[in-house]
């Protein structure tokens, strides 16, 4: 048998995209993001579980502090001092922030906290709209 959980996650950035893009995303916007954690195994502990989804709090500290009411920008964004210089929090990606790479930055955030070698982490979705999600598996 194979057992996956699914946990879900919500957080508000603002972002925008400037890495070979010219389209309206290139102005600064808001998103509330919806992320959902998928973790497989196949093996339960002796609770019957594959883990206690309270354990998934140590994901959703980690979104809060890192990604939460933050703007994320390219490393080359000229805004990154601006808004700095304001108090702003900013989080600065080597990749365009595209729902994809945040996708993937939570990922690999995922894989530190809960790969063993029970449970792998299976994939990380991200919705920055409620019609406009990007997904990112594990390999």
């Amino acid at each position: 048998m194979k057992y996956q959980i699914i946990k879900e996650f919500s957080f508000e950035a603002a972002h925008r995209l400037m890495k070979n893009y010219c389209g309206k995303c290139a102005n600064n916007h808001g998103h509330s993001y919806l992320v959902k954690l998928h973790l497989e195994g196949k093996e339960l502990d002796e609770k019957d579980m594959l883990l206690d989804f309270i354990e998934t709090k140590l994901l959703k500290t980690w979104i809060d502090e890192t990604l939460d009411h933050v703007t994320i920008l390219w490393e080359e964004d000229p805004m990154i001092e601006t808004l700095r210089s304001f108090g702003n929090k900013v989080l600065v990606t080597t990749k365009n922030p595209t729902a994809e790479h945040i996708a993937e930055l939570i990922l690999a955030k995922a894989q530190e906290l809960f790969t063993n070698e029970t449970i792998q982490v299976f994939c990380v979705e991200i919705n920055e709209t409620c019609t406009s999600a990007a997904k990112v598996y594990a390999n």
